[in-house]
C-alpha cells in the first residue's frame, strides 16, 4: 500500500492507496478510529480492487485544517474530494460506524458518483448532542483537561475495551491501537468539534431516496451500535440487505475477519467465490 498525503479544503488527509485500475474501494473508519481500522482486510481486498482508506480530519494522521467544519455532510463532501483528485471511476464505499453515516451523507450529495456501498455498523439514528453538551464543548481548555483528567483513566482501557469488543473478549494487543487512538490531544479536539458542530444522522425521507445496492453487516453484540440501527437501515434503504455476525461486537474486521471479507466478496463479486475464491481466502 502506497502512503501519501494529499491537500483538500486546508486538510493535509492521510490516505493508503493500493493502486491499479480495479475497481476501487473507499474505505471510511468510525468515530476515534483511524485508517488502521482496515489493515485485517487491505491484504486480501487489495488482490481484487483498488483499495483506498484515509483517515478523516481531526483523527490518526490527518490534522484538521484551523476552520474545518465538523459535520457529517462536510465529511461527506472531504470524502467526494478525495476521489476527485484521485480520479477514481467506478467507486464502492466501504463505511465503519460514523464511517458509514458519512458514506451515506456522501451518496445524498453526490447519488451519480457512487456504485455500491458496504455499511458496517453504520450510524443511523444519532441525533447532535443535547444542547448542554454542546455549550460544555466551547469552554476553553476543555480538551486539555479532558486530556489530563480523563483519557489518561485506567478505567477509559478497560471501558472502550469492552465497549468495542461487545463484552467478547478481544486480545489487548488488538484493542491497543483503537485505545492509543482515544488518547491523542488532537482526536480530543476533534471529538469536542464534532459536539459543537455535528448535525443529526439522515432522517427517514433522506434514506428513502438512496436507491443504491446496500449491503449492511451488524454484530450481533454491538454495544456501540446496536443491531436495531441496522434493522431501521435495512427497512429505510429501498435496496438493501442487512447480514449478522453472531457473537461479535463492533469490530468485526477484527473479531471475525474472514466472515467479513467472505461477506465483502458475495456482495461486490459473487463470481469469485462461486469459482472456489474462497480457498484464496486466507489471513
Amino acid at each position: 500500500m502506497e502512503k501519501n498525503y494529499i491537500h483538500i479544503d486546508g486538510s493535509k488527509i492521510y490516505y493508503e492507496d493500493s493502486g491499479g485500475n480495479k475497481e476501487a474501494l473507499v474505505c471510511i473508519h468510525g468515530f476515534i478510529s483511524s485508517s488502521w481500522s482496515w489493515h485485517p482486510l487491505i491484504n486480501q481486498l487489495k488482490k481484487h480492487f483498488r483499495v483506498i482508506a484515509f483517515d478523516l480530519p481531526g483523527f490518526g494522521k490527518t490534522k484538521a485544517a484551523i476552520h474545518y467544519k465538523y459535520t457529517l455532510s462536510h465529511y461527506g463532501e472531504t470524502t467526494i474530494a478525495l476521489i476527485e483528485k484521485l480520479n477514481l471511476k467506478k467507486v464502492h464505499l466501504v463505511g465503519h460506524s460514523l464511517g458509514g453515516q458519512i458514506a451515506l451523507q456522501a451518496v445524498k450529495l453526490k447519488p451519480n458518483f457512487f456504485d455500491k456501498l458496504f455499511l458496517i455498523a453504520a450510524s443511523a439514528k444519532r441525533s447532535r448532542p443535547f444542547w448542554l453538551a454542546r455549550l460544555l464543548c466551547y469552554i476553553p481548555y476543555m480538551d486539555e483537561a479532558a486530556y489530563q483528567f480523563y483519557f489518561q483513566d485506567e478505567i477509559v482501557d478497560v471501558a472502550v475495551a469492552k465497549v468495542l469488543s461487545g463484552g467478547m473478549g478481544l486480545e489487548d494487543t488488538v484493542l491497543k491501537p483503537y485505545i492509543d487512538m482515544c488518547k491523542k490531544r488532537e482526536v480530543i479536539k476533534a471529538v469536542l468539534k464534532l459536539g459543537k458542530d455535528r448535525e443529526d444522522d439522515m432522517k427517514e425521507e433522506e434514506l428513502n431516496k438512496i436507491t443504491h445496492k446496500t449491503y449492511l453487516l451488524w454484530g450481533r453484540e454491538d454495544q456501540v451500535v446496536t443491531l436495531e440501527e441496522g434493522i431501521f437501515l435495512k427497512e429505510t434503504l429501498k435496496n438493501s440487505t442487512l447480514a449478522i455476525i453472531e457473537h461479535c461486537g463492533h469490530l468485526p474486521m477484527e473479531e471475525h475477519t474472514i466472515s467479513v471479507l467472505h461477506h465483502l466478496y458475495s456482495f461486490f463479486c459473487p463470481n469469485f467465490l462461486n469459482t472456489g475464491g474462497d480457498k484464496l481466502i486466507n489471513i
